[in-house]
């Protein structure tokens, strides 16, 4: 199979595209990094799911429940290690916060790339329901 490597994305919505399948790769990666443990989800769930990441498919209704599952472990973990810095980490930026071990900052590093690519995510699908509505008055 031959790729494309000269794709350079010419429209907003390629470029949100392209943003986000490198957002969730990087946060795949990362997640393989770290030591969380999620409740409720075994690795052969899991590891499907970051795969397809990595692959750069973000759009598959078979993780749609794993991925919020992902976000509780990740909070959970940094809530159970540092009282309340979890569910704090999720709504603010807390990528300059310095933490007493190695792998506390390497969780709140995975929450700041989390919700890059939680945000990259729905700003392709509000883009593509943006698109559909104006196409509806046009």
């Amino acid at each position: 199979m031959q790729y494309d490597t000269k794709f350079d994305p010419e429209t907003p919505l390629e470029r949100a595209a392209l943003r986000a399948v490198k957002t969730a790769r990087w946060f795949a990666q990362e997640w393989r990094e770290t030591s969380i443990e999620a409740d409720g989800l075994r690795l052969r769930q899991l590891a499907p799911t970051l795969d397809r990441l990595e692959d750069g498919i973000l759009y598959d209704n078979r993780d749609e429940t794993i991925l919020e599952l992902i976000e509780k472990a990740i909070v959970q973990y940094l809530d159970d290690h540092l009282e309340g810095y979890g569910t704090r980490a999720l709504y603010r930026n807390t990528s300059g916060d310095e933490l007493r071990t190695t792998e506390l900052q390497r969780c709140r590093d995975l929450i700041e790339q989390w919700k890059v690519f939680k945000h990259a995510r729905q700003h392709v699908i509000d883009m593509r329901r943006a698109r559909i509505i104006a196409d509806q008055f046009s």
